[in-house]
This record gives C-alpha cells, sequence and structure tokens, in this order.
C-alpha cells in the first residue's frame, strides 16, 4: 500500500508595480520611496508573457499607499489614471483579459479602497505581524498602525467588501512565542470560518540585504515547526503554506501540518527576498518525493464564493485546464528563465536571446565565445558547440509561435574543423522533416567566411498535453 501524502503549490509569478511605500517596516528588503511606477504598457507585456509561460495567477506588488508621494501622482496622470485604485483595476483587468487570476499585495487598505474592488476579480494578500513591536530598536519603530489590530480591521474590510483574501502570518521580527501563538490561535477564531478566506502561509524572518536588522537571526527550525502546528490547529480545513525558498527543511514539515507551499513564483523570483532563489517544480518534486510526499498543483482560489464570480469564470476554467493537464503529464516543461543558453535570469548563463532570431522552422543567431569556454587554449569546447547546435535546432522545431513543445530524443554531432575562439560564430538550424511525434532537425556552426565548422542532426519527441492538443 503506498503511505505516500500529498502537498499542494500554486504555479505563480510577481511584478513589481512599485517598491515606493509609506511604511519602513525593519523586516522588509522590498520597500523604498524613490520607486518608479510601472507603466500601464509595461504591465501589458508583462502580464502577457506571463501567461505565454503557463502560470495561473499573478501577483501585483507594490508599497502601500504610494499615491502619497508627488511622482506617484505625477506617473498616475501620465498613465491616464485619476488615482492608484483605478491603475489597480486596470491590472486585474488585463490579467484576466490573459487568463490569469490577479491578486494584490499592496499592503493595508482602508474601507474606501477596498470598495473600489469589488468588481475586480482580484484577491487580496494580507501580511499581518503578530506584536505591537512598535519601541525604539523594534522592527515596527518607524512603521505607520502596523499592529495586529490593524491587520483584524483589514480583514474585517475584506470580508465587507466582498473580496477574496489570503492571510500571511510574518514572524520572528521580534515578537515573543507567547505573541505568535495567541495571535494565531485569535485570528483563526475570529476569521477561519470565512468563505472569502483562501488560505493561510507562514513567512518566517530571513535577513535579507537591504532590510534595517540584517543581523537578526532567521527563527529555528523547532520555533518555525511550531509555528505550522498553530496554523493547523487554528485554522483546520485551509492550505497551510510556506514558501521553500525560506526554509530548507520544508519538506519535514509536513508532519507538522505543512500541506501547500502557495504561490511558488518559479516564473520572476520573489521580489521580496531576492537573495533567496525559488526552486523550480523538478526541484521541489525531487525533494518532496524522498520524503514519500507527492507535489501537485493547485488553483489560486479555494471557495465557492471566490471561483462562482462571473468576472473570473474564464480565468478560472483555464486555470483549471492547465493544471489538470500538468498534474496529468509526467513532466513538466516550465520556462523559469533559467536557461543556460537563453535564460536571461541565470547568472551564469550565456544570455544568447535565441527566440529573437527563429523564423518559421529556421533559428539563426551569432555568439563570440571568450576564453572561458575553451578546451585546449584557443579552441571552443566540443561540449558548448554541442549545446548551442541543440539549442538551435530546438527552436527551429518550436517554430517563431512556439506552437510545438518538444525535448531532444538524440542528436549526432560531427566536428569539421577546431573552433576558434574569439570569433563570431553563426549557428544555422532548420526542421527537416517529421514522423507521428518526432522531428527531425539540421544545424551547422559556420565562420564568418562561410567555412563548416560542425554539423549536428537530431531527434525531437514532441510532448503530448494530456486533455490537450499535443
Amino acid at each position: 500500500m503506498n503511505n505516500s501524502v500529498s502537498i499542494s503549490y500554486v504555479l505563480s509569478a510577481y511584478i513589481e508595480l512599485t517598491r515606493t511605500c509609506h511604511q519602513s517596516c525593519g523586516y522588509c528588503s522590498f520597500f523604498s520611496e524613490e520607486s518608479p511606477l510601472l507603466a500601464i504598457d509595461e504591465v501589458k507585456e508583462k502580464v502577457a508573457d506571463i501567461a505565454r509561460r503557463g502560470a495561473t495567477e499573478v501577483i501585483f506588488i507594490a508599497g502601500e499607499a504610494p499615491q502619497d508621494f508627488p511622482h506617484i501622482q505625477i506617473a498616475l496622470h501620465q498613465n491616464g489614471f485619476a488615482s492608484f485604485a483605478d491603475y489597480l483595476n486596470a491590472v486585474c483587468r488585463e490579467a484576466i483579459a490573459n487568463n490569469l487570476l490577479p491578486v494584490l499585495e499592496v499592503g493595508y487598505l482602508d474601507a474606501f479602497t477596498m470598495e473600489r474592488f469589488i468588481n475586480a476579480g482580484c484577491s487580496v494578500r494580507l501580511n499581518l505581524v503578530c506584536s505591537t513591536l512598535s519601541n525604539p530598536g523594534q522592527s515596527l519603530e518607524k512603521s505607520r498602525n502596523r499592529n495586529p489590530s490593524t491587520g483584524k480591521a483589514c480583514i474585517e474590510g475584506l470580508h465587507a467588501a466582498g473580496i477574496p483574501y489570503s492571510l500571511g502570518f510574518v514572524t520572528g521580527i521580534g515578537e515573543s512565542e507567547e505573541e505568535r501563538l495567541k495571535f494565531i490561535a485569535e485570528t483563526g477564531r475570529f476569521c477561519t470560518a470565512d468563505p472569502l478566506l483562501q488560505d493561510v502561509r507562514l513567512t518566517p524572518f530571513q535577513p535579507s540585504s537591504g532590510c534595517s536588522m540584517p543581523d537578526r537571526p532567521p527563527m529555528s527550525f523547532a520555533a518555525i515547526k511550531k509555528t505550522i502546528s498553530a496554523l493547523r490547529e487554528a485554522f483546520p480545513v485551509h492550505h497551510i503554506s510556506l514558501p521553500p525558498h525560506l526554509c530548507y527543511r520544508f519538506p519535514e514539515l509536513v508532519e507538522a501540518g505543512l500541506n501547500d507551499l502557495g504561490s511558488v513564483a518559479v516564473l520572476t523570483g520573489d521580489p521580496t527576498h531576492r537573495n533567496f532563489d525559488v526552486p523550480s517544480f523538478e526541484t521541489l518534486k525531487a525533494r518532496l518525493e524522498e520524503k514519500n510526499i507527492m507535489l501537485y498543483e493547485r488553483g489560486t482560489l479555494s471557495t465557492p464564493v471566490a471561483l462562482n464570480r462571473p468576472e473570473v469564470f474564464e480565468a478560472v476554467s483555464n486555470s483549471r485546464k492547465l493544471i489538470e493537464r500538468r498534474n496529468l503529464s509526467g513532466l513538466n516543461l516550465i520556462d523559469n528563465a533559467h536557461c543556460f543558453v537563453c535564460g536571461p535570469r541565470n547568472k551564469s548563463g550565456l544570455h544568447i536571446p535565441v527566440q529573437k532570431s527563429v523564423e518559421g522552422h529556421t533559428c539563426t543567431f551569432t555568439w563570440v565565445p571568450g576564453p572561458a569556454y575553451q578546451g585546449y587554449a584557443g579552441i571552443v569546447h566540443g561540449g558548448i558547440l554541442s549545446t548551442l547546435l541543440d539549442e538551435a535546432m530546438a527552436y527551429a522545431v518550436m517554430g517563431a509561435e512556439k506552437d510545438i513543445l518538444a525535448v531532444t530524443a538524440d542528436m549526432h554531432i560531427r566536428y569539421l574543423r577546431p573552433t576558434p575562439v574569439g570569433v563570431p560564430l553563426k549557428f544555422a538550424a532548420t526542421l527537416v522533416g517529421q514522423r507521428k511525434n518526432l522531428y527531425f532537425a539540421r544545424s551547422s556552426v559556420i565562420l564568418p567566411d562561410g567555412s563548416v565548422l560542425a554539423e549536428a542532426e537530431g531527434r525531437f519527441a514532441e510532448i503530448a498535453i494530456p486533455g490537450g492538443k499535443k
């Protein structure tokens, strides 16, 4: 008998609208007072890209009340908006138009502003603190009215406005264990039966560059485990999550009540913890399978009152189809922009914009290898050439519209001449045939004078999407 348990996650992405904020929370490394506002045209581009890469939700993150600052007011006017709330409504509409469920993480909202989002189709992420911590030297000393009471008032406002929300408990920032556990229990009694509450997460403090308390130690694993148990007791029917990049030992927390990893920003990283890399699905799956724990994807919303809003009907339907296909598939091919060849987020990558070099089912790009990529002195390593020949063929198979999802089955390479370092190399590939779900491609490495240095042939297997087009 299989005694495994399951844990869920949401394939998510962040879009930073502005870091400008009138709060100065000591534990935070995200917010500032000088950050510009992301232009609405840039929002549209980012939303479309996130939708193309398969996310089911997008989290729009901003500082609290940025409209208090003149440069944000000017930017809102230049973008054609009378208020920050109007701007947020517009970004939510853009997400829904791309079949993404919008989530707002924009600090605490007043009751008047909340009413502006009744029909926006969004949900709200509310981060709570467990203690006042406003004395000199404490983490909320310079914050404005950030305490457990204002958090509770914000919950009441969201409930009154009928806006779905999730709760995040920010812990380890100076509160005592007694204060933390008491606040969790009180909050559970206050809103655990609320049909608008979607899920609950723990965000344990991790020192990050930019926060004003970088020397404060992170929470111990024992304290995190005890807090997870308290959350499970206070919220017995909800998803209880923890960002996996903030606690490496997250698989060990399942026995304490962890049953979710929440919104895992695989596609963009976590802008609130920039020095912590967000693990991919395959990495998470491997870590959990060591403990006989199965990982599956879920949707953003979890209660009927949130799911049945007419404004999100199409986005919910689309996300369900994506999730079903990925959960049934044995391989999740997620583009998180970390590809060694073309990924802009890979600090060790080549950063070649291969996708811009595709026309129809041909791919041509140029790369100048430096000495870091040599084998023998002055000669490019054959493995690097193999990698780039494979990349060129893969893009030729997928095509400019990327309407074919395929992986390399095998490839054969002929090295004709040594490839010199420091010379522009042209990589050219084309699709040459197809048989059932196999695609055949050829590629070459060419010097500026037309000399061919290496040639490759490859077979690429198309990945069938269960319940959908191959």
